[in-house]
């Protein structure tokens, strides 16, 4: 099989969603063991989140000074060793350190390997970038089932060993096939500026935001809930990040033929609606079946969320891809910086479900803000007909 680059992004997107999985499913064994409350833990989410936003809104910056293979390369070869940290740790103070470090490394590579999938989608004029999302779900599906596993039995360094595993094949591949390209340099210096971003754009950057914090919460708290949901069951409650993730990467594998038939934006729209739909049922706190369940409605609700906005900033004419991807991840900040914290602290004082019920508030409101203020748009892709001309 030839390597290519999109296979090299696909494995490099499967690396990072295993990372993810990992630690989202073992987070919850390593805050009973640091002995952190749910407040602590919506602190050291905060500053996970707070340098994952700088660094990803920075990482044009770095791309147009030493090149997108490198930057890619330097986020693979370190994310391993952060997430063993995270794993490890064995005080809030050690979780808080690890979870800033890998905050930083992860925001350096999203931002970067997002905007390198969208040239390749573009590459390619096939719509194939939600499927690069797809298989970052479906690790996460995975890497949250063993990790939670694994962590819940002592020994979360196994699956930091089989990361890092993950990680290195995947940097291998991008220094094989991934090439510069000095004219998306030269757009890219000087970072991302607010100057021909429009009120469009910067609502759409809101609105995926909130769709990443929804998605976030998932993956965070999800284990945490479960386990004080049904403490018999401590062992398997990385399910609900599990269910997240895997109907999230199912969905998603089928995104790319919508695509072909209705706009980005109208997919958006729908998919907050579904997504409102299974946040609300975790918030129902109805038992672990029907929480699990939520997870799952959740994930598929927001498989479209994230791609097809990231695709929109991506094809907005005046800015590269790099630069209206980490203009929309600027924007993004807005909800994504204080949601941890309000979590923990909604979770102390009132309940988990109480704080999903929150986000379920918060979904709706960032779908009236794309239907309102996000424009209309023609299909990114037209489907042919067989005779070659457009249907």
């Amino acid at each position: 099989m030839r390597l290519s680059p999109r296979r090299a992004i696909a494995a490099t997107f499967a690396a990072y969603g295993l990372a993810s999985g990992v630690w989202n499913g073992a987070s919850a064994s390593v805050v009973a063991d640091v002995g952190a409350s749910a407040t602590g833990f919506g602190i050291a989410l905060t500053m996970f989140t707070g340098f994952y936003l700088v660094s990803m809104s920075g990482a044009g910056v770095l791309a147009s000074r030493i090149g997108v293979q490198r930057v890619l390369i330097l986020a693979l070869l370190t994310m391993g060793p952060a997430l063993g940290l995270c794993v490890g740790a064995s005080s809030e103070i050690w979780m808080f350190a690890a979870l800033s470090l890998y905050g930083a490394i992860g925001g350096l590579m999203d931002s970067t390997m997002n905007a390198e999938g969208a040239r390749v989608e573009q590459d390619s004029g096939k719509p194939i970038f939600v499927q690069f999302h797809a298989i970052a779900s479906g690790a996460v599906a995975v890497g949250a089932l063993i990790g939670g596993y694994l962590a819940f039995h002592g020994i979360a360094w196994v699956g930091a060993w089989m990361v890092e595993a993950a990680l290195v094949a995947a940097a291998l591949a991008v220094t094989r096939v991934i090439v510069e390209r000095p004219a998306d340099a030269v757009r890219l210096k000087g970072g991302a500026r607010l100057k021909g971003v429009d009120l469009g754009l910067a609502i759409l950057g809101l609105a995926v935001g909130v769709s990443i914090v929804c998605e976030g919460s998932a993956l965070a708290w999800s284990t945490l809930l479960l386990r004080r949901m049904s403490p018999g069951l401590a062992a398997f409650a990385g399910v609900g990040a599990t269910f997240f993730a895997g109907f999230q990467s199912m969905a998603r594998f089928r995104v790319d033929r919508a695509r072909r038939v209705v706009s980005d934006r109208t997919l958006m729209l729908g998919s907050y609606a579904v997504a409102s739909i299974g946040l609300l049922l975790v918030a129902a706190d109805g038992g672990f079946a029907l929480t699990a369940f939520g997870f799952a409605v959740l994930g598929a609700g927001t498989a479209a969320i994230v791609p097809c906005g990231f695709s929109l900033a991506a094809r907005r004419p005046g800015l590269s891809a790099g630069l209206a991807i980490s203009a929309v991840s600027f924007f993004g900040l807005f909800p994504r910086a204080p949601a941890p914290l309000v979590t923990g602290v909604v979770a102390d004082a009132l309940s988990l479900p109480v704080a999903f019920f929150g986000l379920a508030l918060l979904m709706l409101v960032a779908m009236l803000g794309v239907a309102l203020f996000v424009p209309r748009e023609a299909r990114a892709f037209v489907q042919l007909s067989p005779k070659g001309a457009a249907e």
